[in-house]
């Protein structure tokens, strides 16, 4: 498996966003799973997480709103669809000042959801209209992610599972002492458990056996990437 060798990148505090790709496709995990959606994918990460499958650093264009949405409105045209999904996406995206984008996706009648790690704050000021998907990677979550998050999302490798509670040790193989953050104990939303893919067959049918045990023992809802199923972006 090749390791992710992407620069981390500090915040940035601009008013337009710098974009990595948007694309349309069907949302493969989450809350979402399975609806149509346009994916926002967002340039440069905080982290770098040497399992990560996702490329977010390279042919970055900064981008307004309105040229971002009109961006989006080609990508429904070209695949005849109604999609009313937007997932903002990285990278991660609250390195830059997303709230206003949402705002803005929210006035023109979309659904927003995001996918962060956690690390770093989410605004105050992000509408609840939002849904935000926290997938960690660090030992420790920003407070403001504990309490925003609407779900979680746990990437598992076989092996390194901690068995008191199910969930991961590491993700993405990303360095976590003792392990990544959980949710906040008062977290009633939903837990997701997601096989990590190593681009290996018979690795990936051990984490997927990994994550089926956890999932029947405590309770957690198995997540499977189906838009890699259903041969989509």
């Amino acid at each position: 498996m090749k390791l992710n060798s992407q620069t981390p990148e500090k915040k940035d505090y601009q008013s337009t966003l710098e974009v990595h790709s948007i694309f349309s496709t069907i949302q493969g995990e989450g809350p979402f799973c399975g609806r149509p959606a346009v994916f926002v994918r967002l340039a440069g990460c905080n982290l770098q997480c040497p399992g990560c499958d996702t490329e977010y650093t390279q042919n970055r264009e900064r981008l307004n709103y309105v040229s971002i949405l009109q961006n989006i409105e080609e990508r429904l045209m070209s695949t005849s669809s109604n999609a009313n999904l937007i997932v903002i996406s990285g990278g991660e995206p609250f390195r830059q000042n997303i709230t206003p984008f949402c705002d803005f996706l929210i006035e023109n009648d979309f659904d927003v959801q995001i996918e962060t790690n956690g690390s770093m704050q989410i605004p105050m000021e992000l509408s609840q209209l939002v849904t935000v998907v926290c997938s960690p990677k660090t030992a420790k979550l920003h407070p403001s992610a504990l309490h925003r998050a609407n779900a979680f999302k746990y990437v598992m490798k076989a092996g390194n599972v901690r068995e008191e509670d199910g969930l991961p040790l590491q993700a993405l193989d990303h360095r976590a002492t003792p392990y990544i953050a959980r949710p906040h104990k008062s977290f009633r939303g939903k837990i997701y458990l997601q096989p990590m893919d190593e681009q290996d067959v018979f690795k990936n049918f051990k984490n997927t056996k990994a994550v089926l045990d956890s999932a029947m023992k405590h309770n957690y809802t198995v997540q499977l990437q189906i838009h890699k199923l259903l041969n989509v972006e």
